[in-house]
């Protein structure tokens, strides 16, 4: 669950304390953490590798749940990889947030409420139904 603004303003404040209070530690545990996201990075590469290794070995064996087992290997590998990607974007983000520009603003507006397959999923939605009523259909009713 993200957190609100207030939250990660209130977070941004305590690492920003802690990195002025402590730049020693704060940087400590910054890079342990950071080197343990690296761990399952490679973990998780290996894993796919192992996974594609068993189902490749599975056709030789001809043993169908060696092969579905190294396939779900990989699966869980990809997630793996994904979520400690994502873990690792948040972590290496600024504390005060994205930098402004120092160049004009952009001229496409920036969408409020945030993003994420929702967002998309609704425009998509409101795009297919516009579309659909610019050419004579009926709109859902």
């Amino acid at each position: 669950m993200p957190l609100s603004e207030h939250e990660q303003r209130i977070l941004a404040e305590i690492e920003r304390r802690l990195l002025e209070e402590d730049p020693k530690f704060a940087h400590q545990v910054g890079s342990s953490f950071r080197a343990h996201l690296g761990r399952r990075l490679k973990l998780a590469v290996d894993g796919f590798l192992v996974g594609l290794v068993v189902v490749v070995s599975s056709t030789f064996f001809e043993n169908v749940a060696i092969g579905v087992a190294g396939f779900v290997l990989m699966l869980f590998c990809v997630f793996l990889f994904v979520r400690t990607m994502r873990r690792r974007a948040t972590v290496e983000r600024p504390v005060n947030g994205p930098a402004a520009p120092a160049g004009p603003a952009p001229s496409v507006p920036r969408r409020q409420g945030g993003g994420g397959v929702d967002a998309w999923w609704g425009r998509m939605t409101e795009r297919w139904r516009s579309r659909w009523e610019e050419r004579g259909g009926q709109g859902p009713s």
